[in-house]
């Protein structure tokens, strides 16, 4: 038999993994890839978190109301070049309890 402790300390390990690739791009010089890729939902920060939870996006109309509009402000941010604003963002996409519609 195989006991596994799992603890708020673990929990926490896991949520600060997350989207750890944009928050290092957002945190560096943004280019003109970081703006293209930032346009393509599969690529961008959403895209991040949809690889983690294991899923594929055939369509922007699975994801959350919340989710898109999310998705929406990050590339404006991006092609602005507003890094402030992209990191913040980077966090709420986290906070979401789901980026898709049907587990509402």
């Amino acid at each position: 038999m195989v006991r596994v402790f799992y603890s708020q300390k673990t929990e926490d390990l896991i949520q600060k993994m997350t989207l750890i690739n944009w928050r290092s791009h957002v945190q560096n010089d943004l280019t003109q890839e970081h703006q293209n890729m930032s346009d393509n939902w599969k690529m961008c920060a959403i895209g991040e978190r949809i690889r983690i939870e294991g899923r594929d996006l055939e369509s922007i109309k699975d994801l959350s109301p919340e989710a898109i509009r999310l998705g929406y402000e990050f590339s404006v941010a991006m092609q602005e070049k507003d890094n402030e604003k992209a990191l913040e963002i980077i966090t709420m996409i986290e906070k979401l309890p789901t980026i898709w519609r049907d587990e509402n």
